[in-house]
């Protein structure tokens, strides 16, 4: 039978309780201990913990805004002997409250294909599947089996990538936007490991700071981040120039310096089959929503 739970602000002094119960939420740890600081640093987003009897906490969820209209949940987390009680329930009530009160009308979170149980729960709450992703990755550049990049002999794009600028926003965003990949996003696109909806000023956003390129007929969102990551957050492509889009989007890795290099592209098949081809390493996941 689900009890009354206790839900709270979390605190710093809360860091150490959550390190505990999230040490094996995965086989290779959790993330949320490490950016739990930093989450209660920032205004546009909210951390809660449920707590028992002694105000220690047993559950954690976070909700982040991605715009005035769009929240993102992450980080639902329950402590193993505090499972199957209706805790994680009365967590993400509480983080609807403050994502609606903060002005949203969309809650969206990303659960990965192999976790069956997670999507078992997700499911049976409310929210509704509403697109998948598929995230590519591999080493590049000294990184990577050989330092041409993939592990073999690489083949040189016949295109090369040239940053856009702003006039090319609208372009890309109709092309897109009416083309099969736009259509299977959903109008969605990876904000790191969030997604919310695609705007021409974002793409305006990132000619202005150098992250928008053209790629033969396509264009592509592109920056290399601060952990040696060359990160993708968006493309537009058809299907016959993908390879040479994917290739120049490596070359731009490998120049960047970056060692590894992250793609988020729609649950397609011919492109998730294209990426395999090129050496990707690929994961399924599962976008819901759900309005406020």
């Amino acid at each position: 039978m689900a009890r009354a739970v206790i839900v709270r602000p979390a605190r710093l002094s809360d860091q150490p309780a959550i390190a505990g119960f999230t040490r094996e939420t995965f086989t290779w740890g959790d993330y949320v201990a490490d950016v739990f600081e930093g989450w209660l640093d920032r205004d546009d987003t909210h951390v809660i913990v449920a707590v028992d009897e002694a105000d220690r906490p047993i559950a954690v969820g976070a909700v982040r805004m991605l715009s005035p209209m769009e929240a993102w949940y992450s980080a639902a987390r329950v402590a193993p002997e505090h499972r199957g009680q209706g805790i994680a329930a009365e967590v993400s009530a509480s983080l609807r409250t403050w994502a609606r009160n903060a002005g949203a009308v969309v809650g969206r979170l990303l659960v990965e294909d192999w976790n069956t149980t997670a999507i078992r729960h997700v499911e049976k709450t409310g929210p509704r599947r509403v697109a998948s992703f598929v995230r590519c990755t591999k080493p590049v550049g000294d990184a990577s089996p050989s330092p041409s990049g993939n592990g073999g002999r690489r083949l040189p794009s016949k295109l090369r990538a040239r940053r856009a600028g702003s006039t090319e926003a609208q372009p890309a965003y109709a092309s897109w936007s009416v083309g099969e990949l736009g259509r299977a996003s959903r109008g969605l696109f990876g904000v790191h490991w969030a997604f919310r909806r695609l705007t021409v000023a974002d793409l305006e956003a990132a000619a202005r700071g150098s992250a928008f390129w053209e790629i033969g007929a396509g264009w592509a969102l592109a920056a290399p981040e601060s952990d040696a990551r060359f990160e993708v957050a968006w493309l537009e492509t058809r299907e016959e120039d993908a390879g040479d889009l994917f290739r120049s989007l490596v070359d731009l890795a490998i120049g960047s310096g970056a060692e590894s290099i992250g793609i988020w592209i729609p649950s397609t098949h011919w492109i998730t089959r294209l990426a395999r081809g090129l050496g990707f390493e690929t994961a399924l996941m599962h976008v819901y929503a759900r309005e406020i």
